[in-house]
């Protein structure tokens, strides 16, 4: 008898461990959905690329031969101009050399890209107007740069779970490759006043360049509402 009665408290109490298990979970799979919306609904891309240049620094789209100031949050100044854009099949055409690439999966043994993409490349002059960087050298009394690596087209930079961008494969004053597990690559440095010519390169897909604008983007490292564009027309350059 005391054995029936021991055997349906422990039934009544594994009922109610179950049910409670089953509530919670329940609860738990609720709150993960409500959180999983919110986190959605905060990073829908709401950036909308200028249609035209203005004399809006901040919505304007810019071309070669102009000038972008981009001013950080701490109200530092970078500036930088563009100079020239092309575009190539081998990287022999323009000099370069493959084991300067950060990504060389694409280039061949003879300097040729592989066939579904072109290498786009811009000189850009930077000049550090008043900016200390990440971080500031006080040895040498430079700041710590990056070099701005991203383009992208209007679909991926405008797409609402965007902005899907391209990064570079390529940036001529690149820090050593085995520097810091490679991690370093993009990063330079320059003194406060002081302005430096250099090449950056993307490996883009060739049917997108036939048929879409491609546009460079300054202000990479910040919020994309504060992103800037050159406008990348290449054919053409800028001396």
């Amino acid at each position: 008898m005391q054995l029936k009665r021991n055997i349906i408290i422990f039934s009544f109490f594994l009922v109610i461990s179950l049910l409670s298990a089953c509530s919670y979970r329940e609860f738990e799979d609720s709150l993960k959905g409500k959180l999983n919306k919110d986190d959605e609904e905060e990073i829908v891309n709401t950036v909308t690329l200028p249609e035209t240049a203005s004399d809006n620094e901040d919505n304007s789209l810019f071309s070669v031969g102009d000038t972008i100031r981009f001013t950080d949050v701490v109200d530092e100044t970078v500036e930088y101009t563009l100079h020239h854009v092309t575009i190539s099949d081998n990287i022999n055409d323009l000099g370069l050399d493959k084991s300067d690439f950060n990504d060389r999966s694409l280039i061949e043994d003879d300097g040729t890209v592989d066939g579904t993409h072109q290498l786009v490349t811009v000189d850009v002059r930077i000049k550090n107007k008043d900016s200390r960087g990440f971080d500031f050298d006080e040895d040498q009394n430079k700041a710590l740069l990056f070099a701005e690596p991203a383009v992208g087209f209007k679909d991926g930079i405008e797409d609402p779970d965007g902005p899907f961008l391209l990064h570079a494969s390529y940036f001529s004053n690149h820090s050593p490759l085995d520097q810091n597990q490679g991690q370093d690559y993009y990063k330079f440095l320059l003194g406060i006043g002081e302005e430096i010519d250099v090449t950056v390169g993307w490996f883009v897909p060739t049917d997108l360049l036939e048929e879409e604008p491609l546009y460079y983007i300054i202000g990479y490292e910040g919020h994309a509402e504060d992103f800037q564009y050159f406008q990348l027309t290449l054919d053409g350059g800028f001396e």
